[in-house]
């Protein structure tokens, strides 16, 4: 029987880090995995494909039927963006980090109702039944005189790793939006593909890929007391005349066959949350998916948030889900 716990670290002087412990025949593994307004042109109406040239890390070119739970990998499907769309990827980072650190500045923590579903594949491929929680969800975010941050998260007013379906705790990866911090953001290597859209609505699509130059990988995986740095490369959707970041989605640049590490392909979005008032907004998680293949282990995983209340340092909000 596998155990995974999976939570939150930070090291001094390191970029946030994000911290997956597994536990697999009595081995104990560690993951770490750390984060103007633009009128719509009338080429939004016509979109191209982006640039298919790229080399891909995973191997995975060929899907068999087996590999049909999980998607494509971000490098394999490139999201149309309009033509001839110029990018001004200078302004796009420094205003979608401006988004962050508002965040981090206004907001001490918030408590949401968060429902954790979890499925299990077996060796067809095919998802098992699923099996759901539901927690009491607290994130404190922090920053550092040094300028790192700080993110915590407590659930049902506790860290207990056993609450989890299958004892598998998956903790912190809503948290990989603070990539765009300028704290963290100079550790990555960011691309812009264009204009192409969220939800309808104009937004940037960015790449970014970890910068292997860097000695702090955002990610590690350490087994039987040995480290192995990961690095992540994926996809944000940044909305074009608010500069707030939508949607995230990743995937492993490099897999590591020594411990059969083949899959992490996550999948996250936000989204804006009124004030009670009707004055204001911030963006927070919506949801949050993982697919995982490791060691023989596959799984998939999914987190959604609702119910959003905040506790800035002067005062405490509560936020109401928009008017469907």
């Amino acid at each position: 029987m596998s155990r995974i716990n999976m939570t939150i670290r930070r090291q001094a002087g390191s970029v946030l880090r994000l911290a997956m412990l597994l536990g697999i025949m009595q081995t104990n593994t560690a993951m770490a995995q750390q984060a103007g307004t633009l009128e719509m042109d009338r080429s939004m109406q016509t979109l191209v494909t982006g640039s298919p040239h790229r080399t891909l890390a995973s191997s995975r070119d060929t899907r068999t039927k087996t590999d049909r739970w999980f998607p494509q990998d971000i490098d394999r499907v490139i999201p149309p963006v309009a033509p001839e769309s110029a990018c001004p990827l200078t302004d796009v980072l420094a205003q979608a980090g401006k988004r962050i650190q508002e965040l981090v500045g206004n907001v001490d923590r918030f408590t949401a109702t968060e429902v954790v579903e979890h499925q299990s594949v077996n060796r067809s491929g095919q998802l098992r039944r699923p099996e759901i929680r539901k927690f009491n969800y607290l994130i404190s975010i922090a920053q550092t005189p040094n300028g790192n941050l700080n993110v915590e998260e407590y659930r049902n007013g506790g860290s207990n790793q056993d609450q989890f379906p299958d004892h598998v705790a998956t903790v912190g990866t809503p948290s990989l939006v603070l990539i765009f911090h300028p704290q963290y953001a100079k550790n990555f290597q960011m691309t812009c593909e264009g204009l192409g859209q969220w939800h309808e609505q104009p937004a940037w699509q960015v790449r970014f890929e970890e910068r292997t130059d860097r000695h702090n990988p955002i990610s590690d995986l350490v087994l039987g007391g040995r480290a192995f740095g990961l690095r992540l490369r994926g996809r944000a959707w940044i909305v074009a005349d608010s500069y707030q970041i939508a949607r995230l989605e990743s995937d492993l640049a490099d897999q590591i066959p020594k411990i059969r590490l083949r899959l992490q392909h996550e999948d996250i979005e936000y989204r804006s949350v009124q004030f009670e008032e009707g004055e204001g907004e911030i963006w927070l998680p919506s949801s949050t998916e993982l697919y995982m293949d490791f060691l023989g282990h596959r799984f998939y995983r999914r987190h959604s948030f609702a119910d959003f209340q905040l506790f800035s340092v002067k005062v405490q909000q509560t936020f109401v889900d928009p008017k469907q």
